[in-house]
C-alpha cells in the first residue's frame, strides 16, 4: 500500500524546499508540531507536538537530502510504536511552480493489508499539509 498526493505549488522549487526543510516553517504546516532535526542522512528526527491536548514525539530517521528535489524519512507515531512508514516528499519544476509529491509506504512493523483500509484518511492528512505547506510558501 502506497498513499500518494500531489499538489501544485506557485513557487520555485528552491523556495518550496526552503519552507519544506525550515524548523519555524514546518510548524505552520505539519499541525504545529515542532521539528527537531539537522537533515543529515541516517541522523534522527523527531515532530514534538499536542493532539487533544495530549503531548506526543514521533521519531524517525532521515533516509534521503536531496536539496531542491528529495527527502524522504522513517517515521514511527507515538500512538503505534513499533509500526514504521517511510515518508518521501519529491519536488519537480513544473513551468513557473513546483510540483509536490509526498507518499507514505509501510515499512517496519506495518502490515500491509491493515494499512490499506487507512490509505484513504493518510491521503486526507497528506493533502491537507500540502494546502498547508502551500500556504506557508506563499506567506
Amino acid at each position: 500500500m502506497t498513499a500518494t498526493v500531489s499538489r501544485l505549488i506557485p513557487a520555485l522549487p528552491a523556495e518550496v524546499w526552503e519552507t519544506l526543510t525550515s524548523r519555524d516553517a514546518m510548524k505552520e504546516f505539519m499541525q504545529g508540531a515542532v521539528l527537531v532535526t539537522d537533515w543529515t542522512v541516517g541522523h534522527s528526527i523527531k515532530l514534538k507536538g499536542q493532539v487533544g491536548g495530549e503531548p506526543f514525539v514521533d521519531r524517525g530517521e532521515i533516509r534521503s537530502f536531496e536539496p531542491r528535489k528529495r527527502l524522504s524519512y522513517t517515521h514511527e507515531s507515538a500512538a503505534a510504536p513499533g509500526k514504521t512508514h517511510l515518508v518521501t516528499f519529491e519536488l519537480a519544476e513544473k513551468g513557473r511552480g513546483t510540483k509536490v509529491t509526498v507518499t507514505q509506504t509501510p515499512d517496519q512493523g506495518i502490515d500491509a493489508s491493515a494499512d490499506e483500509q487507512m490509505k484513504a484518511q493518510y491521503e486526507k492528512t497528506w493533502a491537507m499539509i500540502l494546502r498547508d505547506l502551500e500556504a506557508a510558501v506563499l506567506n
